[in-house]
């Protein structure tokens, strides 16, 4: 007589992981990457690749395989271990589900773009999307872990669009996913792309007012900025350790600046 013996919670969600190979290797990361053209999602991505991980990358109408961040990515894996796949809206469930299917790993590094304005903008960035990932992770056996990128400042009652949905996306993919590890980043700097960076905005007044810049008067608002790839690092080191799951941590760098100290 056959008997159902159930798995252990350790057979079930830990992933075993095997970080000391090259690219040809087997990690045991089968993971998908949303937001894989972001800053965050190729240095994530480079990471897991570089190990021997299979990575998956969604994106979207508006970007092509040809695009310089997609261009970046392509070496960072073994011939086999990465591919793109394009989606026609991120927030459909059916089509998730076909990118998310045989993976044991989901990250979603999506957030709104800086130029961005409208409310329901936010709404469908910061929380439709992640709430139909967050659902489809959950509903999938194979998945073990999802880790959530927010905002740090994330909260309810900010004047700030950005950081309001950031929380209500937080609760919502709690609700559906409840072992999902959140991480706050603060302002993230980096070393490829300058547009979300504050050094950009002194850069574009350059551009715009002939090399001459405009400060204000007592710029003391302190930003906290914490480097990208430090950011993948936490990422990675939360699939190693189990213990984060369903846990939500704030990332910050080391040091505390002015806006006029970046500025001087």
């Amino acid at each position: 007589m056959l008997v159902n013996v159930p798995k252990r919670f350790y057979d079930m969600k830990r992933i075993h992981i095997y970080d000391q190979g090259g690219r040809n290797s087997v990690s045991g990361i089968n993971a998908t990457v949303f937001g894989g053209t972001s800053v965050l999602g190729m240095t994530t991505g480079s990471m897991l690749t570089s190990i021997g991980s299979t990575c998956i990358y969604p994106y979207r109408n508006n970007s092509s395989i040809w695009d310089i961040k997609f261009k970046e990515l392509k070496p960072t894996a073994d011939l086999g271990y990465k591919s793109y796949v394009k989606l026609g809206d991120m927030s459909n469930e059916k089509e998730l589900k076909h990118v998310i299917r045989d993976q044991n790993t989901v990250i979603n590094c999506i957030g709104s773009h800086i130029f961005y304005q409208k409310e329901s903008e936010f709404e469908h960035a910061n929380i439709h999307v992640p709430v139909a990932i967050a659902k489809v992770a959950a509903a999938n056996p194979n998945v073990k872990r999802l880790i959530h990128i927010s905002a740090a400042g994330a909260d309810p009652n900010s004047q700030s669009m950005r950081l309001r949905t950031k929380w209500i996306g937080e609760q919502e993919v709690k609700e559906a996913f409840p072992n999902v590890t959140i991480l706050r980043p603060t302002l993230m700097l980096n070393t490829i792309d300058p547009n979300p960076t504050i050094a950009a905005k002194w850069g574009m007044q350059m551009k715009m007012f002939n090399r001459m810049n405009f400060i204000i008067e007592g710029m003391d608002a302190e930003v906290q900025p914490v480097f990208a790839n430090d950011v993948s690092l936490a990422i990675f080191n939360c699939l190693k350790m189990e213990e984060t799951m369903g846990q939500t941590y704030d990332l910050g760098g080391p040091h505390k600046y002015t806006y006029t100290d970046i500025y001087e």
